[in-house]
């Protein structure tokens, strides 16, 4: 348990430092700048990565609310575990489960949840990505890793990073490291599916029958590398939240050529969830939050923003004043979406479930994105 305890430290300080000031918000916040935000799905736990699949049917992982089996893992600090963390679709206003029963693991005083934290689509096929499970989550039994949904709804396990991480350490093991990895986001290539391990440090790509390596080891100097977005040619792009006190301008986004050459390709960020690249060709990323201070809890609700690439170190605001926005993705008409919060737990109420939403965003203050329809389900949250 001592790595499960260096890991929950850390990233509750990272991923859930505004927890307290935002609880019980249940939408993204009134932006300032002149984008517009329609709420598509509300209502909802722990939401994370998303995307389309061939249908367009668009997929949408959720970390879920924990469970009952409590454990401290130091003092003053508990993880609540259950299988309440799942894959849902979303239409017309509501989510329903494709995927349910998936291991979910809440720090209980921070409120930041892992589980299903992204979904895929390589081949057709749709895969998930679930962390939070393993020897050093408590859940022996489980692994975290990369499943692909068969044809009969079952999961089957493709990747066993829990495992392959054992054999695999980052070339800087980071005092709060633990083998089990804490796996952040999910994105296919044309041929392969990368993966974030953002404690670790690492950049996995795993094949669909399951051959792992590590594509880049980008673990000096532990800058925590969160969202991937990947291009035409397959070059792939992946960017940080950094460690505390997240100063301004201070974080990146890292271009890794196929060879596993890597240079940086944006600068001037600030603690990234998720990059995208829009149908302008330009790279967008969902900021967690900005104007951080340098005393705990470093960061402050109502600061997150949308901002797209203009240049080598600047950058255009699409939209602010959000509530820690955690997954960015277009979808195929070229419309914007971003999840969030990427938390929502206190000491008082437990997982706050419902917390969380989805949303369109619509950008240059114009209504260039179809509202969403009236919810036609019986309970639009999932």
């Amino acid at each position: 348990m001592r790595f499960l305890v260096h890991t929950v430290l850390l990233l509750g300080l990272l991923l859930a430092g505004g927890t307290l000031a935002m609880a019980q918000e249940s939408t993204p916040a009134s932006p300032s700048s002149g984008a517009s935000l329609t709420v598509v799905l509300d209502g909802v736990t722990a939401p994370r990565g998303f995307a389309w699949g061939p249908d367009g049917t668009l997929h949408l992982a959720l970390a879920g609310s924990g469970g009952d089996a409590r454990f401290p893992i130091a003092e003053g600090y508990t993880v609540a575990t259950g299988l309440t963390s799942s894959v849902v679709t979303v239409a017309d206003g509501c989510a329903t489960p494709l995927v349910q029963g998936l291991v979910s693991s809440l720090w209980e005083e921070m409120g930041w949840t892992w589980g299903a934290m992204d979904v895929a689509f390589l081949d057709g096929d749709l895969y998930l990505l679930l962390s939070g499970a393993g020897p050093t989550w408590g859940s022996p039994s489980a692994s975290s890793g990369v499943f692909r949904r068969n044809d009969d709804g079952t999961l089957a396990l493709v990747a066993d990073i829990s495992t392959w991480l054992v054999s695999h350490p980052p070339a800087f093991v980071p005092p709060d490291y633990a083998t089990d990895g804490s796996l952040f986001d999910l994105e296919a290539t044309s041929d392969a599916l990368l993966v974030s391990e953002a404690v670790g440090g690492q950049i996995i790509r795993i094949t669909p029958d399951g051959e792992m390596r590590t594509l880049a080891d980008l673990s000096e100097q532990h800058p925590v590398p969160t969202g991937i977005a990947v291009d035409a040619d397959d070059n792939v792009y992946v960017t940080f939240e950094t460690t505390p006190p997240y100063a301004d301008g201070s974080n990146k986004v890292v271009k890794i050529a196929p060879d596993g050459t890597v240079t940086d390709a944006w600068t001037g960020l600030t603690r990234v969830a998720d990059l995208a690249f829009g149908p302008d060709g330009k790279l967008y990323a969902a900021e967690l939050s900005t104007n951080n201070t340098e005393s705990f809890p470093f960061v402050l609700p109502h600061t997150g923003r949308i901002v797209r690439q203009s240049g080598p170190d600047t950058m255009d605001i699409i939209v602010d004043g959000l509530d820690f926005p955690v997954g960015l993705g277009f979808d195929g008409d070229g419309a914007l979406y971003v999840s969030g919060p990427a938390n929502g737990a206190t000491p008082e109420d437990g997982a706050n479930a419902g917390a969380g939403w989805l949303a369109r965003v619509a950008m240059n203050g114009g209504d260039d994105a179809a509202t969403a329809a009236t919810p036609t389900c019986a309970d639009p949250a999932a």
